[in-house]
This record gives structure tokens, C-alpha cells and sequence, in this order.
């Protein structure tokens, strides 16, 4: 895309939108950076927007907008905001920011969505292509936003491979956007809140294959139905199954991964492999499947699984009292990614949920609980959980500090803590990050504390 003297306006000043801005004024683009929220006017953001001779606005998106070649929607604005539709009515294009990084790069691109497992997905792609001797660096809805890593391999003048992680806002207005290799990792209900139906969502995802041809690759998960009804590709397809498929590249049995390259098959042993949970398995066959078309051997990929541990909010082993170990799933934020992080433990266990709403029905848990379970409550979807959970008879707290300490006065030595709260953190935290950070540092605190009171 030629973008020298276009007049470009990035909607949303959040960590994707400002780097977006960035590399677009590198390339000589007119840039326009308009925010809604006048909180997000603070010093030293203007000070980088005026560095890089960057205009913006901030407590409103004035008419100015619809005076550019295109727009670069932040993902957290729905498309059908008032300016998002009036912009569709004017026929200005509005283009992902994922989209306008894959612009400037001709490095290959490995992007990764799905409901869940994404970061730790994409962070495991990365680490194997490094340990195989390939400059990686994983990017995208993680905190380093595809853009930024671009401007920075620019401005550095290196040519890393890019492993980036795609939500399903982000895919809503890519346009050609084209992944060489494409890992659609499992299709289940969230951001109903943001999706008029479940089908809308699940299309919404399979949009990362839209572009790919048959030249590029698709790893796909054959245990989901949802991929398998809905995902469409010309790229060539590489299954991931928990058992060996016709054209496996890679696959986890529960208690071996297996991993195939130049028709030659290797083996690791369970043990051996020091990511947990049951999810994990899916995570590491569909990431070795990613790497397989760029990497000569496996021992990459073995190295990467021998010392790869769980990323931080995603069932991160957070500290031990009294025999207790206390686990933080914070990243778990629908009811899939929760049943996967309960099936990880024995009973009793001792389960913190809550947050806000993401429109979740609370009783798909059920199932996978038992009698000996306990459930502590907080946040905006108490009551709500509390109702339709009520045959665990959860204990209601409020805030994560009474729920803890809730719980562990409870819990008998060997038991295990986990927050995994099926719901959003915007009611009580900034972002998921905070609440587990808050999470481990009441750990710490039990910890220092020692065995007081049990």
C-alpha cells in the first residue's frame, strides 16, 4: 500500500494504534491520531505523536476524519460505532492495524488466533524458530503490537519472521491481509457481548484464511467442529489432532508429542515437556506444525519444549503455603479456557471466578466440577454466577483479597488455588494483567506470612 502524502487517521490511541501511527509516519503518511477519551491526553504521548509529526485530537472524533484516504480502526472500537458506520457510508476504508504492518514487511508471517491458547501459541512459535536459528519475534495482541515490532526491525535494519497473535477484533477489517502460515486453534463462544450471534464470531475468525493461497499453510484443529464447518482455505492444510491424522505433521496423545519432519518421526516424552494442561497439548502440536515448513530439524523444537515454561495469567504456577499451590489462570476469560485449566487439576480444588459479564452462560462449567470443589465469587457477575452455579453453593467475596484468603483458609494441604475467572476484568482491573499480578502478590503475601492461622 503506497501511503507517502495519504492523509491517514488511526482511531484509538491504545498500544496498537499509537505504533500504527508510528510506522505510517515513517512512510511520509499525513497522520491524524483521534481518541475519544481525553484520559488518554497525557504528556508524554503527545510529546512521541509531535516527535514523529503526528497530529491528533483527543475527547471526540471531529469531523477531520472523514477527510482521509483511509482509516486504521483500534480493535477495541467496534465497527458498528456511529463513526465507524458513518465512514462505511462515506466509502473511506477502514483497515486493520494488523494489516497495515504486513504492508511494509516481506519477512514471512506466521499469525495465530483462536478463543483460546493464542499467546501462548504464538510465544512457543517464536522460541522454536529462534532455538532452530531463525531471527523470530512474537508480536501482535500481546502487549508488542505487530506495527511496533515492524518500525522496529525498520529502524534496526534486521529481518525477523513474525509469529503474531490475531483476535478476532483485529480480523474484523482486514482487507489482504495474507499469513504465510495460518494457526486456527479451536472455535468457542466469547465476546458474545460484541457478536450478534456465535456464528458471526466463528466467521469472524475463520477470516484469517480469507487471502491464503496454496502456496501458504493452514494448521488447523480437526477435534473442532466449529473449524471444521466454517473453515474454508486454498492453502495447504496441516491437522492437529490428539491422534495421528494422513497428513500429521505433529500430534500429542496425552502422553507423548510426536512431531514428524522429511518423513522422519521424532518423540518427547511427557515428562520431558514443561508446559501444563491439558490445553497445552493442542498449543505445542499446532505450533510445531507452524514451524515445520522453515526449520531443517527438530531439535529446535524439542529444545523449545524441554525449557519452555507456561506464559505469566495463563495457569502460571504462582507460589506454594502449607502445601497449598496457588495457580493463576487470570487470562481465562470464557468458560472453554476454563474447563480446559479445571480438567488440569485433581479434586478438591478451589476455583476463583468472576469479573465482568462477557454475556457467559456460568452452568457449561457443571460438568466438569465436582461435589469436592469449592467456588469463591467476585466482581460484576456474581450474582450471576452464584445463581446458576448454585448446586456448588459458591461463597460469595466481592474482591480477590477476600476470596483468596477465602480460600485458602479452606483448603486443606495439597489442594490447589486457581484463579481462572471465566470473565472479563474491566469492572475491577485495567486489564487481566492487573488482576493476576494482584492475585500473585497476595500469594506472595501468604507466603511471607508462612502457615499463620492454618
Amino acid at each position: 500500500m503506497l501511503v507517502t502524502d495519504k492523509n491517514i487517521t488511526v482511531l484509538g490511541a491504545g498500544r496498537s494504534g499509537i505504533s500504527a501511527a508510528i510506522l505510517l509516519a515513517k512512510h511520509d503518511a499525513k497522520v491524524m491520531v483521534s481518541n475519544s477519551n481525553s484520559d488518554r491526553e497525557a504528556p508524554d504521548l503527545l510529546r512521541i505523536f509531535d516527535e514523529h509529526g503526528i497530529s491528533y485530537e483527543f475527547g471526540q472524533h471531529s469531523m477531520k476524519i472523514l477527510e482521509s484516504d483511509f482509516v486504521i480502526l483500534s480493535p477495541g472500537i467496534p465497527t458498528t460505532s456511529a463513526i465507524v458506520q458513518l465512514l462505511y457510508e462515506r466509502d473511506i476504508p477502514v483497515y486493520s492495524e494488523i494489516e497495515v504492518a504486513s504492508w511494509f514487511t516481506e519477512s514471512p508471517i506466521i499469525a495465530v488466533t483462536g478463543s483460546n491458547g493464542k499467546t501462548t501459541t504464538t510465544t512457543l512459535i517464536a522460541d522454536m524458530l529462534e532455538r532452530s536459528g531463525i531471527p523470530a519475534v512474537a508480536c501482535g495482541n500481546i502487549g508488542h503490537s505487530f506495527s511496533q515490532a515492524v518500525y522496529t526491525a525498520i529502524v534496526s535494519g534486521s529481518h525477523p519472521m513474525y509469529v503474531t497473535e490475531v483476535s478476532s477484533f483485529q480480523l474484523e477489517t482486514t482487507k489482504d491481509f495474507r499469513p504465510n502460515v495460518a494457526v486456527l486453534l479451536n472455535i468457542t463462544p466469547d465476546h458474545l457481548d460484541r457478536y450478534d450471534s456465535f456464528l458471526d464470531y466463528a466467521l469472524t475468525k475463520c477470516r484469517i484464511l480469507i487471502n491464503q493461497e496454496k502456496e501458504d499453510f493452514a494448521v488447523l484443529n480437526r477435534d473442532d467442529d466449529v473449524i471444521n464447518e466454517h473453515a474454508k482455505t486454498k492453502a495447504y492444510v496441516i491437522p492437529v489432532s490428539k491422534e495421528k491424522l494422513p497428513d500429521s505433521i505433529a500430534y500429542f496423545d496425552g502422553e507423548t508429542f510426536s512431531f514428524q519432519l522429511n518423513g522422519k518421526w521424532h518423540q518427547l516424552e511427557k515428562n520431558d515437556i514443561k508446559l501444563f494442561g491439558i490445553h497445552n497439548e493442542y498449543n505445542i502440536a499446532s505450533a510445531a506444525s507452524a514451524v515445520s515448513p522453515f526449520i531443517a530439524d527438530h531439535e529446535g523444537i524439542f529444545s523449545s519444549l524441554r525449557n519452555f515454561k507456561s506464559i505469566p495469567h495463563r495457569i502460571e504456577f504462582a507460589g506454594e503455603a502449607g502445601n497449598i499451590r496457588f495457580y493463576n489462570d487470570s487470562k481465562g476469560t470464557n468458560t472453554d479456557s476454563v474447563k480446559m485449566a479445571i480438567k488440569s487439576f485433581n479434586s478438591p480444588l478451589h476455583l476463583i471466578l468472576g469479573g465482568r459479564d462477557k454475556d457467559i452462560d456460568f452452568r457449561e462449567l457443571a460438568p466438569h466440577l465436582s461435589k469436592n470443589d469449592k467456588i469463591y465469587v467476585i466482581g460484576e457477575a456474581s450474582a450471576k454466577i452464584i445463581e446458576q452455579l448454585k448446586e456448588f453453593n459458591p461463597t460469595p467475596c466481592g474482591e480477590m483479597e477476600i476470596a483468596v484468603m477465602t480460600a485458602f483458609k479452606e483448603a486443606h494441604p495439597g489442594d490447589a488455588i486457581l484463579l481462572s475467572p471465566a470473565c472479563a476484568s474491566y469492572d475491577q482491573y485495567k486489564n487481566f494483567e492487573e488482576r493476576g499480578d494482584h492475585f500473585k502478590q497476595l500469594v506472595k503475601t501468604i507466603m511471607d506470612l508462612g502457615n499463620e492461622g492454618k
